[in-house]
């Protein structure tokens, strides 16, 4: 285990968090460009820049990877939040205490949206990503109501980005149902897509498959862990065995998204039969596991298959969330110990000092500097300087580049350039975020010149650095957050934490308390976030390590599955009156208590099968076995935990970790 380099940290911040977006990158060139060219024909010549721009921003919002049901929301925000934008600016341009009344308000109140989420935070940002661009457009050009009008018609041209959405909207609920049975999918995906469809009215077969799905991609897991374990003579055909199942999965999820169903068992059926017939008994528990393994996904595979052919009868059913109230989240969250709330406040402070030097001085070196801080700056010292090593990187190489263009092409063609680089800033935004800042910086240096280019290359890579300072200089010295971290503590602390919460929600139903399950459940955000925060530290820092951090990062999804299903059942709990019923807490409790000791004090691990036999449902109703569908899920959550968690002890990973500074 060696300390990462420069060059180390490099390669580690600027790996991809996904694929390029073409497709949506074309559609917001050529929507900007339309934008632009009606913006020309109604004679908006002073609102070109700022109809293009948000228009730009307005497509981000718009192809966000949600539900239609979603996306039409929170676009209708957008669009509000715009409107506001452009006349806080507009209100501000000529009073110096209104414009810093606004920023502030603006500022702060954008950045604090990470309370609520990683995802409610990126929207948060764009909202004052539109704010900062009002502020570098406005001008006395234009009244109030008019810049108003273009921030409308940015939105009319963006939406038309909701026509093949709507269209298309029952694949794309397809495309997130069938996630789970992708090979490729982690458990992060479909946790993250089960998020996306909670609320949403599925038909009883979409919200089965779903389900099933989500087993298979715990099951995959489970199965590449057994294979580690199991004598060498059988590996190959357990491989093979492992092989044809994703392949089974795969047609599944291809005959979901496509509506078909049809698929072809038989190869999955003569595979099972191998295995029946070419392993012996044994007293080798890893192998009589891995086979109870085979026959637990095939039959899971062929309940799948089973569902696209028989139609379901019953209602529309929705996947549930925990409901949380605004106020309660507020509570737990809006004060100084949220490392996201101090980091509101420096970034307010940050950029309103920047915006209000680019408000007196409209100068293209104080834009700069002021983007400098607002794609620089983040929530801890870490993550800043972090930034500032990838930023630089790809602005000096962007610079670079810009140079060499500049001597090759004249004028004219670098501004065609000028717009390939915008389109490839869409491409790579957010999931290669060194590449998307990369084409930026050409893009401005080739449409926005102050000389010739090698000029404004220079004076650009000066003002960034000077960005990248000023952020530092203010993560440091304002409220800082510093990361000190005990990983292997910090997983048993996000374990604790879950079964502090299991135990308020799993309960008598007359014993639940809706206060103290929302207590229990922002604890366990609160340390689940640090454990994130952690991990993603230990990628920052060292060299090969890559097969440790894949068991940590398993352990974090094991675990934020754990707590979704507990908070899927508290919000059935609050939702209806279930009175017959009685449930025994005590072996999920053993269970979890049991992987505390083994990552807190290096005990040898023992392993303990779980069943919901306990639970006692004399009610046959459907929302009881919605109830024993949920027990079934954590019942299957604490399993798989317990299988990585032997997993790392036998590979000793809790032995390191245990302090990165």
């Amino acid at each position: 285990m060696h300390k990462k380099t420069i060059i180390g940290r490099l390669k580690v911040l600027s790996r991809p968090t996904g694929k390029p977006q073409w497709a949506q990158a074309a559609r917001a060139i050529v929507l900007m460009l339309l934008a632009g060219w009606i913006a020309k024909f109604l004679g908006m010549d002073n609102g070109i820049g700022a109809v293009m721009f948000t228009t730009l921003i307005a497509t981000i919002m718009m192809d966000i990877s949600l539900p239609l049901r979603k996306v039409i929301p929170l676009a209708t925000i957008g669009f509000l939040m715009a409107i506001l934008a452009f006349t806080s600016a507009s209100l501000g341009l000529n009073n110096v205490p209104i414009f810093i009344f606004f920023t502030v308000i603006w500022s702060f109140f954008a950045l604090s949206t990470y309370i609520f989420g990683e995802s409610v935070g990126f929207f948060g940002f764009l909202i004052f990503s539109m704010y900062f661009v009002a502020v570098i457009m406005v001008n006395n050009k234009s009244t109030t109501p008019e810049w108003a009008i273009y921030t409308v018609l940015a939105f009319l041209v963006a939406s038309l980005l909701l026509i093949p959405r709507i269209w298309n909207r029952k694949q794309e609920i397809r495309k997130m149902v069938a996630v789970g049975f992708i090979p490729q999918s982690s458990l992060k995906t479909v946790l993250a897509t089960r998020q996306a469809l909670s609320g949403i009215t599925l038909q009883p077969v979409y919200y089965e498959l779903f389900r099933l799905g989500s087993y298979i991609t715990g099951y995959r897991g489970y199965g590449k862990l057994l294979l580690n374990r199991i004598s060498a003579e059988y590996q190959d055909k357990f491989k093979e065995y492992l092989q044809v199942s994703d392949e089974t999965s795969l047609q599944i999820a291809e005959s979901i998204i496509k509506g078909e169903k049809q698929v072809n068992l038989d190869n999955l059926d003569e595979q099972l039969s191998g295995i029946n017939q070419g392993v012996p008994e044994s007293k080798d528990e890893n192998l009589n596991a891995f086979i109870d393994f085979a026959y637990n996904i095939a039959n899971i595979l062929k309940k799948s298959a089973e569902f696209l052919t028989d139609k379901i009868n019953g209602d529309k059913l929705k996947i549930s969330a925990s409901q949380t109230s605004l106020r309660e989240v507020l509570k737990a969250n809006f004060n100084l110990n949220n490392m996201y709330i101090r980091h509101a406040l420096r970034f307010t402070l940050a950029m309103t000092i920047g915006l209000l030097l680019v408000h007196l001085t409209h100068d293209r070196d104080a834009i700069w500097v002021t983007m400098g801080i607002l794609i620089i700056i983040k929530p801890d010292i870490t993550s800043t300087i972090n930034n500032m090593i990838l930023r630089l990187f790809f602005n000096l190489l962007a610079i670079i580049l810009a140079i060499i263009l500049g001597f090759i092409f004249p004028h004219q063609i670098l501004l065609w350039l000028a717009f390939i680089m915008l389109f490839f800033f869409r491409a790579f935004f957010p999931t290669y975020m060194g590449l998307s800042v990369m084409a930026l910086t050409i893009f401005v240096v080739f449409i926005w010149p102050t000389g010739t280019v090698f000029e404004n290359a220079i004076a650009r890579i000066i003002d960034i650095t000077l960005g990248a300072i000023i952020a530092f200089i203010c993560a440091y010295a304002i409220l800082p957050s510093r990361v000190s971290v005990d990983l292997p503590g910090q997983v048993a602390k996000t374990i604790k934490a879950n079964q502090e919460y299991m135990n308020k929600v799993l309960i008598n139903p007359e014993q639940y308390n809706h206060e103290k399950a929302v207590q229990g459940l922002n604890k366990y955000l609160l340390e689940e976030n640090n454990l994130q925060a952690s991990i993603k530290k230990l990628q920052d820092f060292f060299t090969d390590i890559s097969e440790d951090i894949l068991i940590y990062q398993d352990l974090a999804a094991a675990n934020h599955k754990l707590s979704a299903d507990i908070s899927a059942l508290a919000t059935l709990l609050e939702k209806e009156t279930i009175t017959d019923f009685s449930l025994n807490n005590q072996a999920f409790n053993e269970a979890l208590e049991k992987l505390e000791e083994i990552i807190e004090k290096g005990s040898s691990p023992v392993l303990k099968s779980l069943n919901t036999s306990s639970q006692v449902f004399r009610d046959k109703s459907y929302i009881m076995k919605n109830l024993g569908q949920y027990l079934d899920w954590i019942v299957s959550d604490i399993d798989l935990l317990q299988e990585i968690v032997n997993t790392a002890a036998e590979k000793n990973i809790f032995k390191k970790y245990r302090d990165l500074s």
